[in-house]
């Protein structure tokens, strides 16, 4: 029985599925019941913005933002480099971003601080893309650079 004037912690439920989209670093971490759901049930989007063994860029819905609109080329809309694949992730991107407005008053300053890089690497993917497309020659964002000759540079 725990003592009234101690919490109930709780563990998470919902496991990261890449290393890059773990809300929570220490998974054992225990939170207030709120604040765990929360994390779990936010870190169910930011499982599917980054995929495992992707093939493009560091595996985020970010990247192939930018790697659509540079496969669709200047003045064009952007194009998947994958055979059949009609999902486009700048509107992914997007709603995702508009989404986390409803996950971060709940969520303990960690993830609320990984979340908020998540929106900010988004905004800028968004911006370079846009930016490729009126043929700006925008410089590639920092978190991307590494992946840059995917993108033509």
């Amino acid at each position: 029985m725990t003592p009234p004037n101690k919490p109930t912690l709780t563990g998470l439920r919902t496991s990261a599925t890449t290393p890059q989209a773990r809300l929570i670093q220490n998974p054992a971490t225990q939170f207030p019941p709120k604040q765990a759901r929360a994390v779990d049930r936010a870190q169910k989007p930011m499982n599917d913005l980054y995929r495992k063994d992707a093939a493009y860029g560091d595996g985020s819905c970010a990247f192939m933002v930018m790697k659509e609109q540079f496969e669709g080329g200047v003045g064009n809309p952007p194009q998947s480099p994958i055979p059949n694949n009609s999902t486009l992730h700048e509107t992914k991107c997007r709603e995702y971003r508009s989404a986390w407005d409803d996950y971060l008053p709940d969520l303990p300053p960690e993830a609320q601080k990984r979340i908020q890089e998540e929106i900010q690497k988004m905004n800028e993917a968004l911006q370079w893309a846009q930016q490729y497309r009126n043929d700006e020659d925008p410089e590639i964002p920092r978190w991307a650079r590494r992946w840059k000759h995917q993108l033509g540079k």
